[in-house]
């Protein structure tokens, strides 16, 4: 069998040689079956389950052109479920004989189309579809990169884990382009010009629409859910169409978060230029746009990343929960060094919050608020969190690139009568181009989400307005995306972060959980970033922090004498404020959230006597300023 690196850089030629010795072993009948060991033959030879080894497989989102990869090779991709097809009906196996001219030198033999976009021919041979009994059935999906990623995690996703102190990885070599080795020049046959006699997946039927007019992929354009994102010409803005096979074929929703690796398909030249004029028939289908545009990625191995990180791999039988602990151990094991990484972001986070240490401390509760469980249609364990009275002025940007620093994905967007009125809040179904519209809302889960609300004014709103302000809430309050499919919403499942931040009073959106109003009156060197905020080594082990706690959601433990005075405290707090009973539900979740930065499980007395004290100065915050109860 080839080489590691061999299998890497022409992939294609292995599963070729498997399906010719499973045609050997079968005498010709076995091979029309889908499957014949190709994945668990790179799984055990490139060693996939292993997180090392997983990084040395080229990625996609690292390279600043996608030329610089070679065809055919073997890469990963890390990106966001954006739209799925339909799945595709194709000819899986099919026969090479002689073509009736040439004189007969050799029996025919079959060949597999798995994997690949089209195969041609050896010179003086044609191929022959065997019909219906050859068909198979793959998925399709269009992906984009993760929206809204911050710096620190492209420049780190290359080696995950590998910075880290207690997951013992190396570094591997990392270069932002690869250069093609010299024997590229020298194409494999899978790497050859497609002939006429290719076989291809035929295009799926036209939807019926405007004249059945579908406008074309280059229109369309790359569908990115952050706009500004679109770059083309860079690896870490390339979208991928991503077939999958066998057991992963139906496994990919919209939304999810997830790393390819399969076989990267380039083949600008195929396309149909005879059906019309070239100009017209150039990227005529919204879902065929040319590979040198969007790439095709047929998936060999894939895997799910529910909640990603980059300094965490995602391969559960390496990181075992033994090794989590033990990176935790590692990590914050000498005296002060976990108060140390929280004291780095609770400053960070207060530079951005006018020296607001209050505000500060529940932003910093807020990131690490994953939902557990359910209580009926609560979520418990997860909330959300509104700045109110924010100052004249101020920019709300700076929330989101302060919390960039410490968590992989974060996005502010402008909540306001024209923000509402013209952009695309939630995706919606073209039926024309039979594509799901991104809209911005389409995020990845765990993504940190700065709702700006300072700029909202009097106005009177239309029913696409009120719409996307309802998209938002639910959004926002039922950790649910709705797509629009025209006659109906389709609710997605959606865990963010979520954070509004308003100026003369509440959130317009209804049943946030927490109001904090923030105080106005700074110390004089609150604003100005500690020195220790910059430093890399504290900035990472922040990272660290957060990644670990937010990895595994589950509940603290608390004792009957913690539960017991937990309960008192609420009562003589409803004695004296007009709270909500929903409350407390919300005091567990900050009473959580405050342990796990703490790197605890439990919930002590002390701790929840600290909750207790913040929650008290908020809640006195809140009726200086005429908040009804203060929740």
């Amino acid at each position: 069998m080839a080489s590691v690196q061999e299998q890497i850089k022409a992939p294609l030629s292995v599963i070729d040689a498997l399906f010719a010795q499973s045609v050997a072993a079968s005498g010709g009948s076995g091979p029309l079956l889908a499957k014949w060991g190709e994945k668990e033959q790179f799984l055990q030879a490139l060693g996939l389950a292993d997180e090392e080894a997983f990084s040395q497989i080229p990625c996609l989102n690292e390279v600043d052109l996608v030329e610089s990869l070679r065809p055919f090779s073997l890469v990963r991709y890390r990106g966001l479920v954006q739209d799925v097809f339909e799945p595709e009906i194709y000819s899986a196996v099919i026969e090479e004989a002689d073509a009736a001219e040439a004189p007969s030198t050799k029996p025919s033999c079959l060949l597999t189309t798995k994997y690949r976009e089209c195969v041609e021919p050896a010179p003086g041979r044609v191929l022959r579809d065997l019909g219906h009994k050859a068909y198979s059935q793959r998925g399709a999906c269009y992906c984009v990169p993760l929206p809204a990623e911050s710096s620190w995690t492209q420049k780190g996703s290359t080696c995950p884990a590998a910075a880290q102190p207690g997951l013992s990885l190396s570094d591997p070599p990392r270069s932002k382009k690869r250069g093609r080795d010299d024997e590229d020049v020298t194409m494999e046959p899978e790497m050859t010009r497609p002939s006429k006699q290719e076989v291809t997946v035929p295009p799926p039927p036209k939807p019926y629409g405007r004249a059945n007019e579908l406008c074309s992929a280059d229109e369309f354009g790359l569908n990115f859910p952050l706009a500004w994102e679109e770059r083309r010409g860079r690896g870490s803005s390339t979208a991928c169409i991503v077939k999958t096979y066998d057991e992963d074929q139906e496994s990919l929703r919209l939304c999810d978060a997830v790393e390819i690796v399969g076989v990267l398909c380039v083949n600008p030249e195929v396309a149909n230029f005879e059906s019309s004029p070239l100009g017209d028939s150039l990227c005529r289908d919204a879902r065929d746009p040319s590979t040198s545009m969007v790439p095709r990625l047929h998936a060999i191995l894939v895997r799910q990343l529910p909640f990603y990180h980059p300094m965490l791999p995602f391969t559960s039988t390496w990181l075992t929960e033994a090794r989590l602990a033990n990176a935790f151990q590692r990590t914050f094991s000498a005296p002060g060094a976990l108060a140390a990484a929280r004291n780095v972001a609770v400053r960070t986070l207060s530079c951005a919050l006018g020296g607001d240490m209050l505000a500060a401390e529940y932003l910093l509760m807020l990131l690490v608020s994953r939902s557990f469980d359910k209580c009926g249609e609560k979520s418990l364990g997860s909330w959300t969190l509104n700045f109110t009275h924010w100052p004249q002025g101020a920019s709300v940007a700076g929330i989101s690139e302060a919390a960039a620093n410490l968590v992989p994905r974060a996005v502010c967007l402008e909540v306001s009568t024209q923000s509402l009125e013209k952009q695309r809040w939630k995706p919606s179904k073209d039926f024309v181009a039979n594509r799901l519209v991104s809209a911005q809302l389409q995020l990845a889960r765990g993504t940190l989400l700065i709702l700006d609300e300072t700029k909202l004014a009097e106005g009177k709103l239309s029913a696409s307005g009120l719409q996307a302000l309802k998209a938002i809430g639910t959004v926002v309050t039922d950790q649910m995306l709705p797509c629009d499919f025209s006659s109906y919403d389709v609710n997605i499942p959606l865990e963010l972060f979520c954070v509004s931040v308003s100026s003369r009073g509440r959130s317009i959106i209804s049943g946030m959980d927490v109001a904090l109003p923030i105080s106005q009156i700074a110390s004089a060197d609150s604003a100005v970033p500690s020195q220790e905020a910059y430093m890399a080594g504290a900035m990472d082990a922040v990272r660290m922090l957060l990644g670990l706690v937010t990895r595994s959601p589950r509940p603290v433990k608390f004792s009957d004498e913690v539960a017991h005075r937990f309960s008192e405290d609420f009562a003589a707090i409803r004695q004296t404020a007009q709270i909500p009973a929903e409350l407390c539900h919300t005091w567990m979740g900050l009473a959580r959230a405050y342990c796990l930065t703490h790197g605890e499980q439990e919930l002590s007395a002390a701790r929840w006597s600290s909750v207790l004290t913040m929650e008290k100065e908020r809640l006195q915050r809140c009726a200086q300023v005429g908040f009804l109860g203060g929740a």
